[in-house]
């Protein structure tokens, strides 16, 4: 029988966030590689559409249980605070509780750091072996209470001590690697991952390598903005081009008005200036972003120079790769280490309003058929450097019994 592993942690399984497409990516590379895969998610429940007659439930042939530990709810900020610190605690009791048999290994996708040294001593005790999945390392600022709040202190207690004593796992970026590779940690760099014969980046939209017609130049953004993406520099580029006259539309997938407004703290003359640019779709669902992230020319990607941007990978710049969309971005992270500039995006010179506004007027000038070559690259570019496929070898090796790894 195959061994089993178990991937639990913070993302809503199995469409519910950008971390459920991340575990999903990389389970299909370990299935490939010979091991049962099944997820522990933290959303509140299953879908209903993907129970089994047998019973139990299963999404693309990995069975799940729900453990409701991340459930959304209004709370006192004391309720919170002890809700954040017992966080997990569903997922360890189904653990004591579920049959391990033939499990042999546990995958941890962030998680507090409470929750993470109780797995720890379970995993020990039952003879399981351990390993996180780190994708982000977050700023202080950007967190709930600031660099002297519990969650700051727990992210840091994670990253710098928790991480290193679990001592193998994987991670998204060059610069995670780095870090825990000197800590002599076992560790394997897996950016995000997709499947190439999906059928979503198989349909007339996703799969065409032609150019927009009409005379607008058309982006894309995709996502939620938080405080990771400064998609408010992006708006005042739109607002320096729309005063020269530029013919642009930026559709937005997720983003509402409020959340704009925000991004712009709260400069609503930006967003009146710039209105008749922008076309908010709301929230899509997951499988229909593809085929509306394809219909545009470019999408946009601006992050700071910051540790948690060199540190962290865009799910959404691999998504719409695959699309045949290639990016306008800011190098942050390994973002240079996959896109050459004028071949599959446009690398501008830093996150500023001004160099947004360069690099889409360097759009706005490209002739149609360095357009077309474009999206030809970045389609292949996805295929060659994000399918699981790719990665089903150094995943073996990384959880294998006996591994030979370097």
């Amino acid at each position: 029988m195959s061994q089993r592993i178990i991937i639990t942690g913070a993302f809503r399984f199995p469409e519910g966030d950008a971390a459920s497409a991340r575990v999903v990516g990389t389970a299909k590379a370990l299935r490939k590689a010979g091991f049962a895969v099944e997820f522990a998610g933290w959303e509140d429940q299953e879908r209903p559409e993907d129970k089994q007659p047998e019973g139990g439930y299963s999404y693309q042939g990995f069975k799940y249980t729900s453990q409701s530990d991340l459930r959304e709810q209004k709370l006192s900020p004391w309720k919170r605070l002890v809700r954040y610190l017992l966080m997990g605690s569903n997922t360890l009791k189904w653990l004591k509780s579920t049959d391990l048999t033939d499990v042999s290994s546990i995958v941890a996708y962030h998680g507090s750091s409470i929750f993470l040294l109780r797995l720890m001593f379970f995993c020990f005790k039952k003879n399981i072996k351990l390993f996180f999945d780190c994708t982000e390392w977050y700023d202080s600022k950007n967190l709930v209470g600031g660099r002297l709040g519990i969650v700051s202190i727990d992210n840091a207690i994670r990253m710098y001590l928790i991480n290193k004593v679990i001592g193998q796992g994987i991670v998204i970026s060059s610069y995670l690697e780095g870090y825990y590779k000197n800590k002599n940690c076992r560790i394997l760099k897996v950016p995000p991952l997709i499947d190439i014969a999906d059928a979503k980046w198989h349909s007339e939209d996703t799969n065409t390598h032609q150019p927009n017609a009409g005379d607008s130049l058309k982006l894309v953004y995709a996502g939620t903005p938080a405080k990771k993406d400064l998609l408010g520099n992006a708006l005042r580029g739109l607002k320096i081009l729309h005063a020269e006259g530029c013919k642009i539309e930026l559709h937005l997938l997720g983003p509402s008005r409020k959340a704009l407004l925000e991004c712009l703290d709260g400069e609503e003359s930006v967003l009146h200036e710039i209105e008749d640019m922008l076309v908010l779709h709301g929230r899509v669902k997951q499988m229909d972003v593809p085929k509306l992230v394809a219909k545009a020319d470019f999408s946009i990607l601006l992050r700071p120079q910051e540790r948690y941007a060199q540190a962290g990978f865009s799910t959404k710049f691999v998504e719409s790769l695959m699309a045949s969309v290639p990016v306008i971005a800011n190098v942050t992270g390994d973002i240079a280490s996959f896109i050459k500039d004028n071949e599959s995006g446009i690398l501008i010179e830093s996150e500023t309003p001004e160099d947004f506004a360069k690099g889409v007027r360097r759009a706005i000038n490209m002739p149609i058929e360095k357009k077309q070559s474009m999206r030809c690259n970045a389609r292949r570019l996805a295929e060659e450097s994000f399918d699981f496929r790719l990665y089903e070898e150094s995943l073996r090796v990384l959880f294998d019994d006996n591994p030979s790894f370097n």
